[in-house]
């Protein structure tokens, strides 16, 4: 999902040579100091100033890349890149010390007896182990109820009551059934997961009566969700930049209160990262497994705790990992080489050694630890595995997307998978009979979304669900493809979504194909938080989980993975997708809530503890449905985003990391805010959205705050509305900066004294931002969980940055607010050179013309600009013209050079707005999809391509023709010139390299 980094831009008067050496630092990982000591000498040669070299130190330390825009930047760039405080070290992660105290302390129990159709064991119990139990895999559960009892002051050994487990037959695993009477409590079942699953269910009754009592009758319960696969919270995850691998350390990273409390929240599976090489040499692979000795006795110790509370342990990859060209096992077997692109060879699973080589992989494995629960394999997506791999989710395959392999270029696609999994699953069920091959179809297209495009699977995808191997469960994204429509326009979300509801139309059309041949299908979601939000333990929006399982259900979806890195917090929501995962199934959403209510509050507050849930679902629902929001928005982290009122045009960080590969920790955000939604929507509708989810959450906080005083002693409850809180600052300050935004780019385009009418309510803005960031320090002294993100392995928000970022704002209410004010009494246009009423640099002309054919009859009338940059200057000039549909860009050859007929490709890199990114609009002659949209003329000798762009593709309906940003560039056989020079920032992921300062201005003449 993530890219390396490439290259990188600094403040435009850095040499080639100093350039060069960034990008060796980059790959080759050349001394820093060496670099800094040549960079020096190259500044004291241009005589640059002292700040300016101390601002580019600061940048090529953050490696970020950032060009500033304004007179005043050098000024405002350093407060960026000083003081910024450190992120925490692993001994301020406090909640791992919780989550390894124990569940069962003291139930604040003071319920009277509910009446005679109840049980009442308050003078004691007394527990008989009647269920045959060998391997002692109960004792947990056992001791589990014995604390619990405890908590509650029952005596739980010689107590008149008895509470007796027994063995039954004709039940499925975890299938359990419950007999209580006045002097007796039965737990029956056939197996030893189904007493837990009754032990636990008779402790969550005894909570929802808020004493020793025990409603009678008899009661049942079987899983509809066989498999809750979750993931440990604070666990390494095994990817740059610290590639930290849980299998190579001494660390317990599933203490047992911590394992008893997913067991109690329904959790009866666990993931962890690793790769075929690392775990098993092979008979074709002879070399590998170097640390496999080390690793799978760690492996076979986790396997073993988590059993002893009835979690299995899944392996997670991603093979068979593609290889690179010059890999040596392809010179010694030439026949695993498969279909290449993007400079990897795919692993080819047709051959008899590709399927001995997986066979052997995972038979090795499982027969060295055969009490692991299974393999989830990414079979599709994320990264390259077999030739499959060479075509995208997207994409249908045929000429221009054909699948070029001697042997699987003749084969069926769905064959080309059913080889690699059925090789695997011969390979585990010999070893292990029980374990599950999941095979997980990772297609979260599209991650961007633009009117119009198409966001349908490729043909082939909808093949596979019915051919994959018996044995085989097939797992696919839940939410990846939802749609939605709001402000008349269709949204589309890619990945996963905790907002989103789903299911998908592409998860439902490949459940019914899988159901229809028997294939057992699981869904991939997430539970607790998602990439929407994943700096709070959980969202509390338990109505969302009870739509999702519904459906779920009605899909027959047997299997779940629970998370990826994030969502994996124990807490409301994943006792939630526990109770869920059974039958028999709530028949209301209302009924739902009310008993999961009943476990964690007091009877007289659980309506308005529904309320107030419901409240925050209607709320979460708003959120933004694109996948740029998750990636770069303000919700996750928006409480330490710089507010900037002098545009600075600084690129956004994603919310997903805190580190580049390098290591160097990513700048803050900056206000280019379009890249966090760039595509469907404008600025003011998710300004509106993110009004909403705020509103919304105000509402159900005004119910917490109310009932929280009942609560002082309760912490665990105290916290769980501190999360809410949390969550409240979060989302507000989401909707702060979008429409502190918002106004600053309607102010700066303003004339008049009304301007400072909006600068006042920016001023406004800054202050509830103080206030909100003294709200939430608080907050975070007392739950620790509060800013940490599993995937980050980190703290996107703590203490020190949320005080820094404060500075941060007090700096501009002293400072910048007084200048500005300043400019309007004076009558000045606020920054013009931003907003292109004065452009500085570049800048070419569009003339504007009804027919296009009347502007090249006049040439003259045309402003040409040369190609200046490039790795060949190509001997051609462009210009523009526009009328009312489409820009049109023209390029022609230079006095009797006719090479500009042999271009073979325009391309036109356009900022529709500021703050935006660039779309890129490419014209390859070569292809016939864009052969029809360039023409050719022959005007009096002269040649002249012309691309048309319409005006719909970038703008909204509304806008008016206004400066943009752009570059032209074009290609002639491996010959590029370009406009504006290229010096593109690191990648990241959907963004791109792309840097706004490379751009030049285009404006519009009448």
């Amino acid at each position: 999902m993530y890219s390396s980094v490439v290259t990188f831009s600094v403040i435009g008067i850095v040499s080639t040579q100093a350039y060069g050496l960034l990008i060796i630092n980059r790959t080759k990982k050349i001394d820093m100091v060496i670099i800094k000591d040549v960079l020096k000498k190259i500044f004291n040669r241009l005589k640059v100033t002292t700040t300016i070299l101390i601002i580019f130190f600061l940048l090529l330390t953050s490696l970020t890349g950032h060009t500033q825009v304004g007179q005043d930047a050098n000024t405002n760039t350093s407060t960026f890149f000083s003081n910024l405080p450190p992120q925490p070290g692993e001994d301020t992660w406090h909640f791992i010390e919780d989550l390894k105290a124990p569940m069962w302390t003291k139930h604040s129990w003071k319920g009277t007896h509910p009446g005679k159709e109840f049980a009442n064991f308050s003078n004691g119990v007394r527990v008989k182990k009647g269920f045959k139990d060998s391997g002692k895999y109960l004792s947990t559960a056992y001791d589990d109820l014995h604390q619990f009892f405890k908590a509650g002051n029952v005596l739980s050994e010689k107590g008149a009551y008895t509470i007796e487990t027994k063995q039954v037959t004709g039940l499925d695993e975890e299938e359990f059934k419950v007999e209580i009477d006045q002097n007796r409590c039965r737990i029956l079942s056939s197996s030893i997961e189904g007493i837990r699953r009754g032990i636990f269910y008779i402790e969550d009754q005894m909570l929802t009566l808020n004493g020793p009592f025990l409603p009678v009758g008899t009661f049942e319960q079987k899983p509809i969700i066989k498999r809750r696969i979750s993931r440990c919270a604070f666990a390494p995850i095994k990817l740059p930049p610290k590639m930290e691998d849980e299998l190579m350390d001494d660390v317990d990273y599933y203490p047992d209160n911590y394992l008893n409390r997913l067991a109690h929240e329904g959790v009866n599976g666990m993931w962890i990262r690793v790769v075929f090489q690392e775990l098993t040499t092979t008979t074709i692979t002879p070399d590998a497994g170097q640390d496999a000795e080390k690793r799978l006795a760690k492996l076979q110790r986790v396997v073993d705790k988590c059993l002893r509370y009835g979690i299995r342990t899944y392996l997670f990859c991603i093979e068979p990992k593609a290889l690179q060209p010059d890999d040596p096992i392809l010179k010694q077997y030439p026949e695993l080489a498969g279909a290449s692109r993007h400079g990897l060879v795919s692993f080819c699973p047709s051959s008899e050694t590709g399927k001995q080589y997986l066979y052997e992989s995972v038979n090795n494995i499982f027969k060295s630890v055969p009490d692991l629960g299974g393999i989830i394999n990414i079979t599709h997506g994320e990264r390259a595995t077999t030739c499959l791999s060479t075509v995208a989710a997207t994409e249908n395959i045929d000429s221009e997307h054909p699948i070029n392999c001697p042997r699987c270029s003749k084969i069926e696609p769905w064959q080309i998978l059913h080889q690699a999994l059925s090789a695997m699953e011969k390979g585990m069920h010999e070893a292990s009979p029980k374990a599950e091959l999941i095979s997980w179809l990772y297609m979260p297209q599209p991650q961007q979304f633009y009117p119009g495009d198409p966001y349908n699977l490729g043909n082939w995808v909808y093949t596979i669900p019915g051919n994959t191997p018996k044995g085989v469960i097939l797992q696919f994204n839940f939410t990846s493809g939802v749609t939605r429509t709001d402000f008349g326009k269709l949204l589309v979300g890619g990945d996963y979504w905790l907002a989103a509801t789903g299911p998908s139309p592409r998860f439902e059309r490949v459940a019914d194909s899988a159901r229809k041949v028997g294939t057992q299908i699981s869904a991939k979601i997430q539970t607790s938080n998602a990439h929407d939000l994943s700096t709070v333990p959980f969202v509390p929006v338990p109505s969302i989980l009870y739509k999702r399982f519904s459906e779920m259900r009605r899909l027959g979806v047997s299997h779940t993975m629970l998370s990826w890195y994030s969502g994996n917090y124990p807490g409301l929501m994943n006792k939630a997708a526990g109770m869920l995962s059974f039958e028999p199934f709530s028949i209301s959403e209302d009924n739902f809530l009310n008993k999961l209510a009943s476990i964690y509050w007091r009877q007289e507050d659980i309506s308005k503890v529904i309320k107030a849930w419901k409240f925050f679902s209607e709320g979460y629902e708003n959120y933004p449905l694109t996948n740029l929001f998750q990636y770069y928005g303000p919700m996750h982290d928006g409480t330490v985003w710089p507010l900037l009122l002098k545009p600075m045009d600084m690129p956004l960080s994603p919310t997903w990391l805190l580190r580049y590969g390098s290591g160097a920790p990513l700048p803050p955000s900056g206000d280019r805010v379009g890249e966090s939604f760039a595509g469907v929507l404008t600025l003011d509708e998710v300004v509106e959205l993110c009004r909403r989810m705020s509103t919304m959450w105000d509402k159900g906080m005004e119910i917490f705050n109310e009932i929280e005083p009942h609560y002082k002693d309760q912490p665990e409850r105290i916290l769980d509305i501190g999360v809410a809180k949390a969550l409240r600052i979060q989302f507000n300050s989401a909707y702060n900066i979008l429409h502190f935004y918002a106004l600053r780019e309607k102010m700066i385009r303003m004339e008049g004294t009304e301007r400072l009418n909006v600068l006042k309510e920016l001023v406004e803005i800054i202050q509830k931002e103080l206030d909100n960031d003294q709200h939430l320090i608080e907050l975070c002294k007392t739950d620790s969980r509060l800013g940490f993100h599993s995937e980050t392995e980190g703290y996107k928000y703590f203490p020190e940055k949320i005080r820094w970022r404060m500075q941060q704002l007090k700096s501009v209410l002293a400072n910048d607010v007084p200048e500005v004010e300043k400019m309007i009494l004076d009558d000045k246009l606020l920054f013009p050179e931003f907003t292109g009423k004065k452009p500085t640099g570049a800048v070419a002309n569009a003339v504007h013309s009804d027919r296009i054919e009347d502007v090249i009859n006049s040439i003259s009338g045309l402003q040409w600009q040369k190609f200046h940059y490039g790795s060949d200057k190509i001997k051609s000039q462009w210009t523009s013209v526009y009328n009312a549909d489409s820009l049109y860009i023209i390029v022609s050859d230079i006095g009797d050079d006719k090479s500009v007929n042999n271009i073979s490709e325009i391309t036109l890199r356009i900022e529709p707005r500021r703050l935006w990114p660039s779309r890129q609009f490419t014209f390859d002659k070569r292809k016939e999809s864009t052969q029809k949209k360039v023409r050719v003329i022959d005007q009096d000798g002269k040649i002249y391509s012309i691309a048309a762009i319409p005006f719909k593709s970038f703008w909204w309906d509304e806008e008016k023709p206004h400066p943009v940003r752009i570059d032209v560039r074009v290609k002639k056989g491996s010959a590029e010139s370009a406009w504006r020079p290229s010096n593109p920032l690191i990648s990241r992921l959907i963004l791109g390299t792309g840097n706004p300062a490379d751009l030049g201005w285009l404006l519009f003449s009448k």
